[in-house]
């Protein structure tokens, strides 16, 4: 016969392996083998003959490539980028979406990465019964590849958890407890229910460290405030597996004593606790020695700013310990939880987390050695770019004489953020403006001399006011005039800039005041550092 030309070859197979025929198909119906008989209608004609088309048996899901499989698994539902809650799992709704978001919502006093509720359909559980095989099969990455919860409040929960899931629990990678009374009340060394969640719990650690061999990532969240308490906790985890992540929380609230059990618990299930050999960290090209700061140093998300408004390298300068009020939220850095399930970060709760990537103080590595404090404090103080929030020239006073000299000579970016506040119309009086005004200059003249003003930057950022008078705006503008143009005395800086939510216009001109005519000609930007697009209205 004619030969194919290669587009209808390649047509032909693909239309043979979407519709296969069965060799033993024609056995079914007579004695005489298909192939053998040239005139049936399973026998292969002469141009199949011709493309050596092969004749094998039908595909089953066994024997697909895992990447198929993990496909299918997602089409049919058994695959959820949610966390599934094991215990609740049975009152699911039949939703056909899902709305969660990976944006930042507010949790309490955090603005947080935390999933929706999640409104997936119910897990079609039915699959796992058609063939023991199959079971196998798909429960092995049904368990290593989704993210569970579980809410273990009392016994009941705990019971169900083992029962859903002894069957294929040594696949299981992803886990979050959240333990407690159902009352959510905090959890203490006494009888009754508090003896019962404390039994679950240690029961719940002997099934880990007997049937969870898989288990990789695990979060705890438990309100806890008696030391005694915490330490129970954790010395019932002491047979739990070797984890590559973990993440601890037992209070909304900073206490130190426990976030040091914390601490010292998930650094020992994560296999860092123990001695290890020293990293040959002087033995590398300065070079790289550089980077490596610089990612210790540089680019930290600080839980005091905005993420979505917060530019890298941004780092607040302002008393740390100082407990604030739940009104303004921190900002979590959205890689403390290993599973997305709550926050962890450590800044103003007592949690921990192996992942979190918050701001810490970079005094220890300034401790290790001269040569190493001279290029860490030289990376640090020279890429960052530090911002007071306050508005107190005094209080900022206070918080530069902690940086000696020959570091704050090095800093090339500073920003000088006034909150937004609440005034009344009435006009502030003219002897605290003048004892601000002083401050003020107080400050400029400790910045010239404690400063490399040529490779200085400064920003000036002013988020207005609020109120419901017509007075207070015009009063604070011109004070904000005043207290600008004395910024003349800064001649020689890099560069200034001037944010006014209240009084656009002027930007240019307090610019200007400083720069002269360097400042000609720069684009004006279409945002506010710290709130965006809020307020810009011109």
């Amino acid at each position: 016969m004619d030969t194919l030309d290669p587009d209808e070859q390649a047509f032909w197979q693909l239309c043979n392996e979407l519709n296969p025929r069965s060799s033993s198909m024609g056995s079914l119906s007579g004695t005489r083998s298909p192939s053998a008989d040239a005139g049936s209608s399973y026998a292969p004609s002469a141009m199949e003959v011709d493309m050596g088309v092969s004749f094998e048996q039908r595909t089953s899901f066994l024997s697909l490539p895992k990447t198929v499989k993990i496909k299918i698994l997602e089409y049919a539902g058994l695959l959820r980028p949610c966390l599934i809650d094991i215990v609740s799992e049975c009152a699911r709704s039949n939703s056909t979406f899902c709305g969660r978001s990976p944006m930042r919502e507010t949790a309490g006093s955090w603005t947080t990465f935390v999933d929706k509720a999640c409104t997936h359909p119910r897990l079609p559980t039915a699959l796992f019964q058609t063939s023991r095989a199959v079971r196998d099969e798909i429960g092995s990455m049904f368990f290593s590849l989704n993210r569970f919860s579980a809410t273990l409040y009392r016994r009941s929960d705990f019971c169900k958890f083992r029962e859903s899931t002894l069957w294929s629990i040594e696949h299981l990678k992803y886990l979050h407890i959240d333990l407690g009374p159902s009352d959510r009340r905090f959890l203490k060394l006494y009888g009754g229910i508090h003896r019962t969640i404390m039994k679950m719990w240690v029961a719940f650690c002997d099934l880990a460290a007997v049937k969870m061999p898989s288990l990789t990532h695990f979060s705890l969240k438990c309100r806890v405030k008696d030391l005694e308490v915490a330490h129970r906790l954790m010395c019932a985890m002491y047979q739990f597996p070797s984890l590559a992540q973990c993440a601890i929380h037992l209070n909304q609230y900073q206490e130190n004593d426990i976030r040091a059990v914390v601490k010292r618990s998930c650094w020992r299930l994560t296999n860092n606790l123990g001695d290890r050999p020293p990293f040959p960290f002087l033995q590398l090209p300065k070079e790289v020695q550089l980077l490596i700061l610089e990612q210790l140093l540089i680019n930290r998300p600080d839980p005091y700013i905005v993420a979505s408004e917060c530019p890298t390298g941004l780092v607040t300068l302002q008393d740390r310990r100082r407990q604030r009020p739940t009104l303004y939220p921190l900002t979590c850095c959205g890689t403390c939880s290993p599973l997305r399930a709550m926050c962890f970060c450590h800044a103003r709760q007592t949690a921990f987390s192996t992942t979190c990537s918050c701001f810490s103080s970079p005094t220890p590595y300034f401790l290790v050695s001269r040569g190493f404090y001279e290029d860490a404090c030289r990376v640090f103080f020279s890429k960052n770019n530090f911002a007071f929030t306050d508005e107190d020239p005094e209080l900022i006073m206070r918080l530069l004489h902690y940086i000696p000299t020959s570091s704050s000579m090095q800093i090339r970016h500073l920003t000088f953020k006034f909150p937004l506040t609440f005034r009344s119309p009435s006009r502030t009086a003219h002897r605290v403006e003048d004892a601000a005004l002083l401050s003020w200059s107080v400050l400029r003249r400790f910045i010239r001399e404690h400063f490399d003003i040529s490779r200085l930057s400064i920003t000036v950022i002013d988020l207005g006011t609020k109120c419901y008078g017509n007075g207070a705006t015009p009063n604070r503008n011109k004070y904000l005039r005043k207290l600008l143009r004395a910024f003349a005395d800064l001649r020689g800086l890099r560069d200034f800039r001037v944010y006014l939510a209240d009084e656009r216009p002027y930007e240019r001109d307090a610019e200007r005041a400083v720069l002269g005519i360097a400042c000609h000609g720069r684009s004006k930007p279409s945002y506010m550092p710290f709130i965006g697009q809020k307020h810009l209205n011109t």
